[in-house]
């Protein structure tokens, strides 16, 4: 069996995540980092691991 992971969503289903965008805006390089850094449910990836990333393309119906 492969290692893939497809993620689907229903048609129509709002792709609107709880990112505050304003507050990102106001927010400093450095800011943006060490809160990424600060977050056990996502931890930053190595350039070794974006290697292994493989580009998707979305088909539109």
């Amino acid at each position: 069996m492969s290692n893939e992971k497809k993620i689907k969503r229903e048609k129509g289903a709002s792709t609107d995540g709880k990112t505050d965008y304003e507050r990102l805006k106001n927010m400093t390089e450095e800011e943006v980092e060490d809160n990424a850094k600060s977050d056990p449910d996502a931890p930053l990836l190595s350039d070794e691991d974006l290697k292994k990333f493989k580009r998707v393309n979305v088909n539109k119906d």
